[in-house]
């Protein structure tokens, strides 16, 4: 396959092989040895390069998904006029030492200061929280940023150079699923490379970049359709969703790092059916509805329905997530708790998203999600009913508490983990409840 994108404000095209990675594109054909392979999990940042100015993870960037597009690699801050104001930052603060993560860490901070003039502290520490560090630091780091953004003379985005791509269209992709029996969809890629790497074969991807019916948040009525390829960062970000399903706006900022936000879809996220998936919980307050596509049939069913076991869903192997449906709410208040063994690059042990309408201290309606506790994500829709109605006191959240811990233990026994997790719930709910 013949792909063309600019690479370092210039045009380029090579052939690729079939599942050929980014960091292999530009470390063997470009000879660009810069992107070095760190853990190949997408945990240290090292792979780290800028697609549209948005960092991503080279070591699970499928080639094929650049085409067309523009990446950078810490080689475009090179110039004939010496180094770049960032550069000297670094190299003056003393955040350089072995070198080994600084291409991708100094990309990362380039992607922040385009966007933020003056970025505070804890936004330069977010950025970065993707970008580990062995030798010097984060001080040295955060210090070099703060300095760097002051530099005036570089902060314009250059121009991104067009390059004709042919959009794929969504009737092939129902085609060739069709016709391709064992083939695996393939969106972000971020949970289904690893396991490829991880158990040391090879699958056959049908890749679903540059489809532009996936890649979609609209409004139809009271429902808000949202595109099995929209990434957690656009989720985070979408005026849309941040005005009507808060809980997920705030579920998909905690998810992974900046680089696995931005490639991470929320069709893979559902499809992978982890119990501990962030974006689950939010999705099943607002009534999600998972809509599945074949040649020639279109059927639609209840997020509830469509998870079936932990890491298994109801799709079919010739069917595709195309778009899910939401219901926005009005009036309530959201919002989602994730706790996690660090604050960074963690999977939530327990989460819990939430949206409540209330009126003079009455429950008009209470919708509850917990995640990361049983094998699946649910709503605990006893205590949902037994609130409606009801006043906003001690008794009245201590019962409803009560009904939710009771219902998990019913539900799945008394694991061991619980010892830890039910008086973790019991206090989050208990603080979500009381407002």
């Amino acid at each position: 396959m013949k792909i063309s994108f600019v690479l370092n404000g210039n045009k380029v095209e090579c052939e690729i092989e079939k599942n050929e990675r980014l960091l292999y594109t530009l470390r063997e054909k470009f000879s660009i040895k810069s992107v070095k392979e760190g853990c190949a999990i997408s945990e240290c940042g090292t792979c780290t390069v800028l697609i549209d100015n948005e960092p991503h993870y080279s070591c699970l960037t499928l080639s094929s998904k650049v085409n067309g597009h523009d990446v950078k690699t810490v080689e475009f801050l090179n110039s004939k006029n010496g180094l770049h104001p960032l550069q000297e930052a670094f190299i003056k603060e003393g955040a350089v030492q072995c070198g080994y993560c600084t291409p991708g860490m100094l990309l990362t901070a380039y992607s922040l200061l385009i966007k933020e003039k003056n970025p505070d502290i804890n936004k330069i520490k977010e950025a970065i929280s993707g970008n580990l560090c062995r030798c010097t630091g984060y001080k040295q780091i955060v210090d070099a940023i703060k300095a760097a953004h002051s530099n005036k003379n570089w902060d314009i985005i250059p121009k991104k150079q067009e390059i004709e791509v042919l959009k794929k269209k969504k009737e092939d992709i129902l085609k060739a699923l069709t016709e391709n029996k064992g083939y695996k969809v393939i969106a972000g890629g971020t949970d289904l490379l690893v396991k490829e790497r991880k158990e040391e074969r090879k699958y056959n991807y049908i890749e679903l970049s540059n489809i532009d019916d996936l890649n979609m948040i609209k409004e139809e009525g009271d429902r808000i359709l949202i595109g099995a390829t929209v990434t957690h960062t656009d989720l985070n970000k979408n005026e849309i969703i941040n005005k009507k399903a808060k809980s997920l706006a705030i579920a998909c900022g905690t998810i992974g790092s900046p680089q696995i936000r931005n490639m991470g879809t929320i069709g893979g996220n559902l499809v992978n059916a982890s119990p501990a998936a962030d974006s689950i919980p939010p999705l099943l307050i607002h009534d999600a509805i998972c809509v599945l596509e074949s040649l020639g049939r279109i059927k639609e069913i209840p997020l509830s329905d469509f998870i079936v076991a932990p890491y298994k869903t109801s799709i079919e192997e010739n069917e595709l997530l195309s778009c899910i449906k939401i219901t926005g709410l009005y009036g309530y208040e959201e919002g989602y708790e994730k706790v996690a063994k660090r604050a960074s690059l963690a999977i939530a042990r327990l989460s819990v998203a939430w949206a409540i309408k209330e009126k003079n201290g009455i429950f008009e309606d209470v919708r509850l999600s917990i995640g990361s506790c049983t094998p699946m994500p649910f709503r605990p829709k006893d205590m949902e009913n037994f609130l409606k109605g009801k006043k906003r006191e001690e008794s009245v959240i201590k019962e409803a508490v009560s009904m939710v811990l009771k219902g998990i233990i019913e539900k799945s026994g008394m694991r061991p983990s619980y010892r830890y997790k039910l008086p973790v719930l019991d206090g989050l709910i208990t603080k979500i409840l009381r407002g």
